[in-house]
């Protein structure tokens, strides 16, 4: 996947370019680790690891500065560092209805509740899952749903991100002598 030539003319506008970073103030703090391409440039290994990374931090709900987390685990394990950051904002206040029961469901269960009665407890007093002893079972369900999503997205991009064939170069042929 390459970049088209509309975004490289924006980096440039905004003189984003690496001859520009070599040397310069986040260069000096995070050394030559910003500069590698696996950080920008999308790639079958890249992007499945920012999956890796940005899910399971998405997931943890009430988590100040996501953005700034899996920016730093990104930069550490040389993931993607857009697609990681672009993963926070499927935590949302939109996505909040959806995402903090399934994690308060799954950590009930998991500490050992019946499913029935901790589906009528979501489905009739949803107001419960934010008190108290409750707030265990939610990152604990949150912890857990974010592992597995971030293990099955992995998965599912190594599985189904099919590699281009390298473009084999034309040779000239020289011009028949005679």
């Amino acid at each position: 996947m390459r970049l088209s030539l509309k975004a490289f003319r924006w980096f440039h506008r905004r003189q984003l370019t690496r001859k520009r970073l070599h040397g310069g103030f986040l260069h000096r703090r995070l050394g030559d680790r910003i500069l590698d391409k696996a950080l920008w440039k999308p790639t079958r290994e890249s992007i499945a690891r920012a999956w890796l990374i940005g899910f399971p931090v998405t997931m943890v709900p009430f988590l100040p500065f996501q953005s700034l987390i899996a920016a730093a685990i990104a930069l550490f394990f040389r993931a993607n560092l857009l697609v990681a950051i672009a993963l926070q904002f499927l935590s949302s206040p939109l996505t909040a209805p959806i995402q903090l029961p399934a994690c308060y469901f799954v950590g009930e269960v998991v500490r050992g509740r019946a499913i029935g009665d901790t589906w009528l407890e979501i489905t009739h007093a949803p107001r419960h899952a934010f008190t108290g002893d409750a707030m265990t079972s939610l990152y604990l369900g949150a912890v857990i749903l974010g592992l597995v999503g971030g293990a099955l997205g992995y998965l599912a991009i190594h599985g189904t991100w099919k590699d281009l064939p390298l473009r084999k170069r034309r040779t000239e042929t020289p011009p028949d002598s005679l």
